[in-house]
């Protein structure tokens, strides 16, 4: 297992129809890195979170998160493709959260968040209740375990999508574009929520988003993508700031019109 790299791009390509929303992206994130991806719409960033997630399948590459190949598996030194039991254990790795919540409305706030460490890790349900409690309380949301998803706002709902990816113990944690539902005051509460979890933990993050001043608090890299390939990279002030490409600036300037 490779823990120089938390997760491994390696020449991945994607189509939906004939629209080609990632051409070969070869890119590396550290172990405890923070990205941003920042770009225009349909230029493959929640693609991108998709993939990591297994929600979607690459047309060709590979993706390794800690040196495992997501979409293969190795028996008696042969290469196969990955069984069901693999790809379980590679998202066991990755928590998610929704830009829409995804919350299941039929299940109590508790059991939304307990749900798949009972069934994916198989914790008992008493510690799986007792470690939800805890995450509530962590969220700001410690007396609604008992509330239906329907009567949480949209900042309570988002909230509980992070205590629900964090009951997983997840290595890495996307997020993807979380407060584009979200009206700007919840939205700024939400993020700061973020950044201190960002702060308290060594979790490897991807963010796609379009909040530059969050982009600009919590990335130690900025990606600029745009029609599937990268465009620009480096830090938040190098990329946010000093852009040199000519398309960065244009994405920049058109984003900050708009805000």
């Amino acid at each position: 297992m490779n823990m120089d790299t938390s997760i491994q791009f390696i020449n991945i390509s994607k189509s939906y129809g004939g629209n080609m929303v990632l051409n070969g992206l070869n890119m590396t994130i550290a172990p405890k890195e923070h990205v941003v991806i920042i770009g225009p719409s349909g230029s493959g960033k929640s693609t991108i979170l998709r993939l990591l997630m297994t929600l979607e399948k690459p047309d060709s590459g590979e993706i390794l998160i800690e040196g495992e190949n997501v979409w293969h598996c190795m028996r008696r030194d042969q290469k196969l493709h990955a069984d069901p039991a693999h790809i379980r254990h590679m998202r066991s790795k990755v928590g998610m959260v929704f830009q829409h919540f995804n919350l299941f409305p039929h299940l109590r706030v508790l059991q939304n968040i307990t749900e798949a460490p009972v069934r994916v890790l198989a914790v008992p349900r008493a510690e799986a209740n007792r470690r939800a409690k805890e995450l509530l309380d962590r969220v700001g949301l410690a007396d609604k375990y008992n509330a239906w998803p329907a009567e949480l706002s949209g900042g309570q709902k988002q909230r509980v999508a992070i205590a629900r990816a964090l009951a997983l113990q997840p290595h890495i944690m996307l997020f993807d574009e979380i407060t584009s539902a979200l009206d700007p005051e919840i939205a700024s509460q939400v993020l700061n929520l973020v950044l201190d979890l960002a702060r308290q933990t060594d979790m490897t993050m991807l963010f796609v988003t379009h909040q530059m001043r969050f982009a600009q608090q919590i990335a130690d890299r900025v990606v600029f993508f745009d029609q599937g390939t990268i465009v620009e990279q480096g830090t938040a002030s190098q990329v946010l700031e000093s852009p040199t490409q000519p398309r960065t600036r244009e994405f920049l300037s058109n984003v900050r019109m708009a805000s």
